[in-house]
């Protein structure tokens, strides 16, 4: 029985892989922001500001976890019980986390200046229930947050150059990120193709997780921390700042995209490891 049969069968409703795709984008697409709200704390000169918006912002969309993983888990339970392959299915949702990514470079520019709303409201009301009802709530504030949209255009990208930027940390990126992003799905489809492993598998979710959140962490942050610092004290131009951020958010779309192709070999690999925990 193909992908499609379960669907059009009703075994797996389309509405809710259309629901967890979604919630994968939107997951990546505020994580992705992360550039967006450097470079708007860098050109505020409030860069304490940018991070704790967009601390409050990741950790909203973040929790979107515990609506989208259970009912993946929901998925597997089903393919294993009327036995189809649920492969085709995941790999349509890790699309979503591409994207999630690339709706988030096509809109920086529009982020950019949320951001710099943003800081000003929080800079102005200092509590985050009074920035949201001062832009949500309030007509000077949908007005603001209207003129925030910014259309990309051809001059912006031409400004934006790989020129010193080290192109080990780039490909580092976008490795780590495809670890980040396929780690938990592979888990478990790992689960289905190892059904007297399952719970073993799927258990291994969040290590991966972990892992690909500790290395770049300690492999890609730091790299990305020193870029900020030097653009916020004058040492480096904002346009190279940009140029550094712009093509690391690019790296962790093709990141996401790498894990398309990782999906089954992941989950032949988590398999493997968990016949021996």
């Amino acid at each position: 029985m193909n992908w499609v049969d379960v669907i059009l069968e009703g075994q797996v409703e389309l509405g809710k892989i259309l629901f967890i795709l979604v919630m994968i984008a939107l997951t990546n697409f505020v994580d992705t922001t992360a550039y967006a709200a450097r470079l708007s704390g860098i050109s505020t000169g409030k860069l304490a500001i940018a991070n704790s918006l967009y601390s409050m912002l990741t950790f909203g969309s973040r929790t979107t976890t515990l609506l989208y993983m259970a009912p993946i888990g929901g998925i597997i339970d089903r393919a294993i019980t009327n036995k189809f392959d649920p492969f085709f299915i995941l790999l349509f949702v890790v699309l979503g986390a591409a994207l999630g990514t690339a709706s988030a470079i096509f809109m920086m520019p529009t982020t950019v200046n949320f951001y710099k709303l943003g800081i000003n409201k929080m800079d102005t009301n200092q509590t985050a229930l009074r920035i949201f009802k001062s832009i949500f709530f309030s007509k000077n504030g949908l007005l603001e947050l209207s003129k925030c949209w910014r259309r990309p255009t051809l001059e912006m990208w031409k400004k934006i150059s790989l020129k010193g930027i080290p192109k080990h940390i780039i490909i580092m990126n976008a490795i780590l990120y495809s670890l980040f992003t396929v780690g938990s799905i592979a888990a478990y489809y790992a689960a289905w193709i190892n059904p007297e492993y399952m719970a073993r598998a799927a258990s291994l979710s969040p290590a991966i997780n972990a892992l690909s959140a500790f290395l770049l962490l300690f492999l890609v942050d730091p790299y990305a921390a020193i870029v900020i610092d030097r653009g916020l004290n004058k040492k480096m131009s904002f346009d190279t700042v940009k140029s550094i951020m712009v093509y690391l958010s690019i790296s962790r779309l093709c990141g996401t995209l790498i894990a398309v192709a990782m999906l089954y070999p992941g989950a032949l690999f988590i398999g493997f490891v968990a016949r021996f925990l």
